[in-house]
């Protein structure tokens, strides 16, 4: 993901080039960016003159993107902008070394902005150097939530994670938005990618019992069932909910109604649908004559949020975006409540419905004295949270069911509870019940200590949502995390937010280590040659060393898999999983090391 070898002094003059500003295009705003999905486009390998390309691409994606299902139904939901950074040169690096490179793309390295460059193992991967931008977004536009990179070349390509990354190839626009499945709704692939990819996800589960899976609910949609990803080994022991039919599988497919319900679960996470409220809510409110109550909602298209109006928690209206209020009948302390809920027909989850009911609470104040209540600063809360609850409305002393007294008292809410509240001069009580929810339990962990240029991989457990932070501004929001090319400065601590269903969450941290791997220049009469690569069964190794050499082969892990002692050439058998292989010769001073794909 990062460039290979950085020097302090190359480090001080990117850090000063890449916090000026640039020209930021609004491609669609929609609302204030603290309440829509800030989505931002980069590019990389077009040059000043190539700049408007960029801008029509960027424009294009975008368009491409808010006519897709489901996010075609929140369009109103997104901001988009795109951020122009003239490269050097045009295009994109091409090292030319990985097995599976393109034969006719030129080969050679391109001076770009962010560094773009196809993969030197899988060559389709095609990553940038990631600080880069973020350090961009930071100077120009902080409030981001998701980041796209288009790479200037035809050339089939990209990448997933924390930053979409596509080139312009005729596929390009539908592999950006099943990247953005992985990032934004932590989707899961629906082809095979590996055991190291098996997870608990929203598509894809070890679960097999249709009456327990995630997806029970739309087991009677057309195509959806519980498919494994494959007959025999890991890929046996995890299921998918479609089956050919899903974009996280094939690029012509739509996404599957299991994947539209996670990714609509997460837009109507992230964006409130209350855009204005009055009378304003941060004061008591005196009515003295009938007034108007309002809300102003963010709606989807076809509109699913439906609205209703309760007086101290009885519903007085429905289907009305206002009531008129009048002061008869009314004293101080009353509540009016505005309670917003997307019942979209998009999700048919009942964990998480919860968190899209939406409330805005109007407190009055009359001529008429106040009736005697208790409130709470919340009434649903995540379990030892402190919950300060208030009695009003009582000119004598007030008792708590706790045994505490005062109008104020702090509880730690440890279960659901109903906590009730005498006036000791009237003799009359109220109450209220407090819902706690369960708080999960958060790990974190990593496959670790890894070698310079191995994959690291992280893995959270415990919540149903997950934030990542790490060395690097790294950032993440999926389940396992992937950076290939980890170089020594990705060292470090990396912490995890894991969120449950509830809204309630715990954090976990996970040290990572990188090691270098050491190299020196081949003289003419020194060099190493390996082949196959890739190999299957074996490995045969030809040096120009004098005397004997030793080689050790290790996986991505650094976990050693063969050692061998020897003089000019050998051939070592293979007994080991398909994956990237790194292997280290030693020849008195002299260091040579690479990688080898064992299929």
């Amino acid at each position: 993901m990062k460039k290979n070898f950085t020097t302090l002094c190359l480090s001080i003059f990117a850090a000063q080039a890449f916090a000026q500003n640039f020209s930021v295009d609004t491609l669609y705003k929609t609302g204030p960016l603290i309440n829509r999905i800030n989505i931002v486009i980069l590019g990389d390998g077009f040059t000043e003159a190539e700049l408007p390309e960029f801008r029509k691409e960027a424009k294009k994606f975008a368009d491409f993107f808010l006519g897709y299902a489901p996010y075609n139904r929140y369009r109103s939901y997104f901001n988009f902008f795109a951020i122009s950074t003239p490269s050097e040169e045009s295009g994109v690096s091409n090292p030319g070394n990985a097995p599976d490179a393109y034969p006719q793309q030129p080969v050679g390295m391109k001076k770009t902005f962010y560094s773009a460059s196809f993969g030197s193992a899988i060559h389709r991967l095609v990553t940038i150097d990631y600080g880069v931008a973020y350090n961009v977004l930071a100077a120009n536009l902080p409030d981001y939530d998701l980041i796209v990179v288009l790479v200037n070349t035809t050339y089939y390509g990209g990448s997933g994670g924390s930053v979409a990354v596509h080139t312009l190839n005729e596929s390009a626009n539908l592999i950006g938005v099943h990247e953005i499945g992985h990032t934004f709704a932590s989707l899961s692939d629906e082809y095979w990618a590996g055991p190291q990819f098996g997870r608990e996800a929203a598509n894809m589960t070890a679960i097999s019992d249709p009456g327990n899976v995630r997806w029970k609910n739309w087991l009677d949609a057309e195509g959806i069932g519980v498919y494994r990803h494959g007959s025999d080994g890991e890929a046996a022991n995890w299921h998918k909910p479609a089956n050919g039919t899903c974009l996280m599988e094939y690029l012509d497919q739509q996404f599957c109604v299991v994947c539209r319900e996670a990714t609509t679960e997460r837009i109507l996470n992230v964006v409130n649908p209350i855009e204005q409220v009055a009378p304003d809510t941060v004061e008591a409110f005196f009515l003295d004559k009938p007034t108007k109550f309002s809300v102003q909602l963010l709606e989807p298209n076809p509109n699913s949020l439906s609205i209703d109006w309760k007086l101290n928690g009885k519903v007085i209206a429905s289907g009305t975006n206002e009531v008129t209020m009048g002061p008869v009948g009314l004293a101080t302390g009353d509540k009016i409540t505005a309670v917003i809920v997307d019942s979209t027909s998009l999700s048919r989850s009942d964990l998480v419905r919860a968190s899209r009911v939406r409330t805005v609470e109007w407190r009055l104040e009359t001529n008429l004295p106040a009736r005697f209540s208790v409130e709470a600063s919340a009434d649903s809360v995540c379990e030892n949270a402190l919950v300060t609850l208030r009695a009003t409305g009582c000119d004598g002393a007030v008792s708590w069911s706790t045994g505490a007294s005062g109008d104020t008292v702090v509880i730690s809410a440890l279960q659901t509870s109903k906590f009730t509240a005498t006036c000791q001069s009237t003799g009359q009580s109220a109450g209220l019940t407090i819902n706690v929810a369960p708080s999960p339990l958060a790990f974190a962990t990593n496959t670790g200590p890894y070698f310079q240029g191995a994959t690291i991989d992280l893995r959270a457990e415990g919540g149903a949502t997950y934030e990542w932070s790490g060395p690097r501004d790294f950032t993440a929001t999926t389940q396992t995390v992937s950076i290939p090319e980890a170089q020594v400065t990705h060292k470090g601590t990396y912490t995890v937010k894991a969120s449950n269903q509830f809204g309630c969450s715990d954090t976990a941290s996970t040290n990572v280590v990188v090691e270098p791997i050491l190299a020196v220049e081949d003289p003419a009469n020194s060099w190493v040659r390996v082949s196959p690569n890739p190999a299957r069964d074996y490995i045969k190794i030809e040096t120009g060393f004098n005397g004997n050499s030793e080689l050790v082969l290790t996986n991505a892990a650094g976990q050693i898999i063969a050692t061998k002692t020897f003089s000019r050439e050998t051939e070592v058998r293979i007994n080991a999983a398909s994956g990237i292989y790194i292997y280290k010769i030693t020849n008195a001073e002299k260091e040579f090391s690479g990688k080898v794909i064992i299929e």
